[in-house]
């Protein structure tokens, strides 16, 4: 996407249109591994707070079968509500331009890393409410970053960064932080060095464990755990974790 940036800059905000509205219609089916998740984090008084980085709305949809509503913040939120930070953006993060109506221009940012704009952000209530703003609005984009190295985001971009604070302030708040099916890439910074320095014990759920071993060692992160290879292989981990709140028995690296 940096190429692309690079190749065809003013029409960015045309494939972020196209990104949402590829990304909106995915619903979980029955036994889906979110929704069995959020039965598990969001039914303990032990809170949690749900980070992502993707663009979906996948986890949204979990929150609210679970019978919760859901707050694109940390802590402290109302009751029943689930916090969820969406760190490069989301699909339905719309830009909330009120009154103003921005229509048949481009942008053309060239070597910039700034905002093209920046307003507040209006969450769309359904995957219709997105498509229907992308078929609108010819000139604007749902709050999304690139997917590349450089992570820019166009549109909201001080949204997405407060979304990004709130990730940092949760970390050194957690009692214990899990890592789902999130591959080691250390050139993503803003991610892994908060890990590497955050004090909880970090347990890690992918299929590259040497990696994250590797990744551990070479940052003398303690009290990091390969918890499973799998989602599936993991739940019974967490569920156990919040029940019980043993002392960690996978693998110490």
């Amino acid at each position: 996407m940096d190429r692309f940036w690079d190749e065809h800059n003013t029409q960015t905000t045309e494939l972020l249109r196209d990104m949402a509205r590829f990304f909106a219609p995915f619903e979980p089916l029955d036994g889906n591994l979110y929704i069995e998740l959020i039965k598990i984090l969001g039914g303990t008084r032990k809170k949690a707070v749900m980070v992502t980085t993707n663009y979906d709305l996948l986890i949204e949809h979990a929150i609210v079968r679970s019978g919760l509503r859901v707050t694109y913040g940390g802590f402290p939120v109302a009751d029943r509500n689930m916090p969820i930070l969406k760190i490069h953006g989301s699909c339905n993060f719309l830009p909330d331009l009120g009154p103003l109506q921005v229509s048949g221009i481009g942008f053309d940012m060239g070597a910039s890393s700034g905002a093209a704009i920046e307003t507040g952000v209006r969450p769309a209530q359904s995957a219709q409410e997105v498509i229907e703003f992308c078929d609108r609005e010819d000139s604007v984009a749902p709050a999304l970053a690139m997917y590349s190295p450089s992570k820019q985001v166009l549109y909201c971009r001080s949204f997405i960064q407060a979304q990004q604070q709130a990730w940092l302030a949760a970390l050194n708040q957690t009692s214990r932080i899990y890592v789902v099916g999130l591959r080691v890439h250390t050139i993503d910074e803003h991610i892994w060095r908060p890990l590497a320095s955050a004090k909880a014990p970090l347990y890690y759920v992918g299929r590259e464990p040497e990696d994250f071993i590797t990744w551990s060692r070479d940052n003398g992160r303690r009290e990091t755990y390969v918890l499973a290879r799998s989602f599936e292989a993991a739940i019974p981990h967490v569920a156990m974790h919040h029940r019980y709140r043993p002392k960690p028995k996978p693998t110490d690296v």
